[in-house]
């Protein structure tokens, strides 16, 4: 009997204990679905990033103004006096573009007589506080006599300078040339000196490493001629340690005369040459002429003069003159 009752108790006493821990047991709320807990700092309100300031140049063709805009990056805006597609050569600004001018106290021009219209296009514009940077200064120039033999066009008409005026393609000259951006952007609004040197920095790092690797890949091939429709690549030629023949002078001068054209056939076929390439800016007509003539192919090549990213553009080249050297 007194064993029954003390199991009993025991049994009561686990009783209680369990009892009494349910309902001591706290209720967690869920929160309702879409309530975001409030976190710290939610009520600060981040202050907006002020825009950049930016200054407003004129620039006159393709590679300028690529050019100012790498340099400049997003604290400069550029109008290109020259229209994309426009021939740099031979182009005559409009009254619009001369009134535009007034607008602007900072030009970037190339330089060399590349544009020869620009001085008479300042002096209409009446802009007495235009200054006139030419990014050629300092540039190791190459002079005519020495981008080719003659070129005794029967249509040379123009008046032009003593030297070749394409110094964009070399990754030398492009390096100068970006330095006098960088001086001149600094010079003119010394707020932004930091990011153009930084821009400076990048630009001329990727083209240095770009002028090593292919100056590497053309060694093989250096002495070797390829044949272009006019005198673009003069500035790239030297810098690869190339060879440059071509249909027109480095101004467009005109086609060439019959015994020009002939020696041209003559060159193409000794030296075993199987493409001609045509620019954007040059007449396709003696180029295909020259390529029907000997057998070859005409391929599409970019002197960067109407269109075309500096680097990208010229590294595209490169590649298209490799190509021709393999075939």
């Amino acid at each position: 009997m007194k064993k029954r009752l003390i199991a009993l108790l025991a049994v009561l006493s686990i009783a209680a204990v369990f009892v009494g821990c349910t309902q001591e047991s706290p209720v967690v709320e869920t929160p309702p679905t879409g309530v975001n807990e409030e976190e710290p700092g939610d009520d600060i309100e981040t202050p907006e990033e002020e825009p950049v300031e930016k200054i407003s140049v004129a620039t006159t063709i393709n590679p300028v103004d690529q050019m100012v805009r790498i340099i400049g990056g997003n604290r400069v805006e550029t109008w290109k006096i020259v229209p994309e597609g426009s021939d740099a050569h031979d182009f005559e600004p409009t009254i619009k573009d001369m009134g535009r001018l007034t607008e602007t106290n900072l030009l970037f021009m190339n330089g060399l007589e590349m544009e020869p219209w620009v001085d008479k296009a300042v002096d209409n514009s009446g802009n007495t506080e235009l200054a006139i940077v030419d990014l050629s200064e300092g540039v190791d120039l190459i002079h005519l006599d020495e981008v080719e033999d003659d070129h005794d066009h029967e249509n040379d008409a123009h008046d032009h300078g003593d030297f070749d005026p394409h110094i964009w393609m070399s990754i030398d000259s492009l390096i100068i040339m970006a330095e006098n951006v960088k001086s001149e952007l600094s010079a003119v609004y010394p707020e932004g000196s930091e990011d153009f040197e930084k821009n400076f920095e990048a630009f001329s790092s990727e083209a240095m490493a770009m002028k090593e690797e292919y100056q590497e890949k053309f060694e093989a091939y250096n002495g070797r001629a390829f044949v272009t429709g006019h005198a673009a690549f003069g500035y790239m030629t030297r810098e690869l340690g190339l060879v440059q023949k071509s249909v027109e002078g480095p101004f467009q001068e005109g086609e060439p005369t019959p015994k020009k054209l002939q020696d041209l056939i003559n060159f193409v076929k000794s030296e075993g040459i199987t493409t001609i390439f045509l620019e954007e800016a040059a007449s396709p007509k003696v180029s295909e002429t020259l390529a029907r003539e000997t057998g070859g192919e005409t391929v599409a090549i970019n002197p960067l003069e109407v269109s075309g990213e500096l680097l990208p553009s010229l590294k595209e080249t490169y590649e298209k003159v490799l190509e021709s050297f393999n075939r």
